[in-house]
């Protein structure tokens, strides 16, 4: 047993007695090292301070410089700063941005007409009448299917001489939906916009109300699923009927792209402040007319809606007139609006958009690709107001441009002074 545990201790001790022995051979060499490295190390402090005394002036002159150059670059060199601006806009498109469905228009009262294209799936309830279709005389409930996207139904009132009491609700956008072309026309008081929703996303939802008398529809590109249509009926004609309906709350799923045209009965008064909910996340703001062409997307035509508006940043402010683009620091995009506080019809104008961003650089001109006037803000504008960035970027240039003058005169005098020296 007592053999056993001095086998095990010899290789701890031959392991110890390897250390002890480095240790002994090394220790000495590290020790001459670091004295050498603090050594050397005294004599660059040494040298240095022999220096900076002798050339006190010339130091304390560098670090001016330094100073001054920092200040007038920061100065120069951009910065993203927050803007904020007011346009009124005969058409305006733009992404939602939020994370959660967003409250978009609501109590839109008194329409006289709503015309809806694209694929949709509804459902009217009450009584049916019908010359050219005699088999909804019969039914008290109709599902329709309109089928692509050149599909369309319209509701108004089945007399046009009633006053009409159909209304929007409300319209909620989910995220990552485009509304393109948001504009209103006043010759026909028509308010009209196309929703794009995102691919596989959750429905948009379009809540209507019907009203109180009975209404008149009108039927393009459907299926009737519930019918059994004789042969010699047209589904691609349009069908024409009435209906009463029972239920007066009509709630749309739009999961596919869809123009909407809501037409008023009268021009639009003081309710018009209530139509549009504010503070909208936003992406890709366009405030353009957009000519597709069908066979070639490079040779859509694109033309300002703007009507007037102004924009400030870093304390500068800007006049946007009629006709003229709006855009950030990359031409090819749009000018990054981050958040619309607010929308609101102007009569005879067109709609107003108030809204804010982050950029580095706002663009503006008659031509996308050649903009004739910019606000840009530089390092100091968040800090500093431009009244004092600009006074100290004059100081400071100049400074720079006297002291770099001193500086290689000065050199060339200790050089000559150096030369005539035995």
């Amino acid at each position: 047993m007592a053999s056993r545990q001095k086998a095990k201790r010899k290789p701890f001790k031959f392991i110890s007695a390897i250390l002890s022995n480095s240790r002994s051979l090394y220790l000495p060499k590290l020790v001459n090292f670091i004295q050498l490295c603090v050594n050397k190390i005294s004599q660059c402090f040494k040298f240095l301070k022999k220096y900076l005394i002798k050339h006190k002036t010339s130091v304390v002159v560098l670090l001016v410089l330094l100073l001054c150059s920092v200040f007038t670059f920061a100065a120069i060199l951009p910065g993203n700063h927050i803007f904020e601006g007011n346009i009124i806009a005969q058409e305006i498109t733009f992404t939602y941005n939020g994370q959660q469905p967003k409250l978009f228009i609501q109590n839109i009262r008194g329409i006289k007409q709503i015309e809806n294209e694209g694929i949709q799936t509804l459902t009217f309830t009450g009584n049916f009448q019908s010359q050219s279709l005699p088999q909804l005389n019969n039914l008290d409930s109709l599902k329709i299917q309109l089928k692509d996207r050149k599909s369309r139904w319209i509701i108004t009132p089945a007399n046009p001489n009633v006053t009409s009491t159909i209304a929007l609700n409300n319209l909620r956008l989910e995220p990552e939906t485009k509304v393109n072309g948001l504009s209103y026309d006043f010759q026909r008081q028509q308010l009209a916009f196309d929703l794009q929703p995102k691919p596989n996303s959750n429905p948009n939802t379009l809540e209507l109300y019907l009203g109180e008398e009975p209404l008149k529809v009108i039927l393009e590109g459907y299926k009737l699923p519930d019918l059994k249509l004789s042969n010699q009926f047209d589904e691609q004609a349009p069908l024409e009927f009435i209906v009463n309906p029972n239920n007066k709350e009509l709630l749309l799923k739009i999961q596919q792209n869809t123009n909407i045209y809501l037409t008023l009965n009268k021009p639009p008064k003081a309710d018009i402040q209530q139509w549009f909910r504010g503070k909208i996340e936003t992406k890709d703001v366009k405030f353009l007319y957009v000519d597709r062409n069908a066979n070639n997307s490079r040779e859509d035509l694109y033309t300002s809606a703007i009507v007037e508006g102004k924009i400030i940043m870093a304390g500068q402010e800007q006049e946007i007139k009629q006709n003229q683009f709006l855009m950030g620091e990359n031409l090819d995009k749009p000018l990054n609006i981050q958040l619309i506080r607010h929308l609101q019809i102007i009569p005879n104008k067109g709609i107003e958009a108030r809204f804010s961003g982050k950029t580095q650089q706002i663009q503006i001109g008659l031509d996308e690709d050649f903009p004739v006037s910019k606000i840009q803000g530089s390092w100091l504008d968040g800090v500093l107001p431009r009244d004092a960035i600009i006074a100290l970027f004059s100081f400071g240039a100049a400074t720079v441009a006297n002291l770099l003058a001193w500086l290689f005169s000065n050199t060339s005098n200790s050089g000559s002074n150096n030369s005539n020296q035995p």
